[in-house]
């Protein structure tokens, strides 16, 4: 960390955490997790948020009862879920110093919204010292 007490550090500080932490939202965006099912009849494949992006269901599973395949499904979706949390972690905790899934979503976003308050104030004060890049 570089000596704060000099603002045009500070500032020089604040614009590298800044890029840090577009590089960490670029690589979360570009992260997908996949599962399969336990009998490997259902994949998914899972982005951001859980969102399922693709599941893919084999012909073969339309023979089973409708429990059975809900089951599958499930286990296929929360398999990939579980891996995208994970890729997730690794991203996230270098710059968070934890890891999100440690944390519950209301720290999480008031540590975010403490972080943009901080970065703003230090945009303010660089613009008004002539520093802003």
């Amino acid at each position: 960390m570089p000596d704060m007490r000099n603002l045009e550090n500070l500032a020089e500080y604040a614009h590298e955490q800044l890029a840090r932490i577009q590089r960490m939202q670029d690589d979360l965006a570009a992260q997908f997790g996949t599962g399969e099912s336990p009998r490997g009849y259902v994949r998914a494949v899972t982005g951001p948020g859980g969102a399922l992006q693709e599941l893919r269901i084999d012909p073969n599973a339309m023979r089973l009862p409708v429990g059975d395949l809900t089951a599958e499904v499930t286990a296929a979706v929360v398999e990939a879920q579980r891996e995208y949390a994970e890729r997730a972690n690794e991203i996230m905790a270098p710059i968070l110093a934890s890891a999100p899934s440690e944390q519950s979503v209301g720290d999480l976003e008031a540590g975010m919204h403490r972080l943009d308050g901080l970065v703003n104030d230090l945009d303010r004060v660089a613009r008004r010292r002539g520093l802003d890049s």
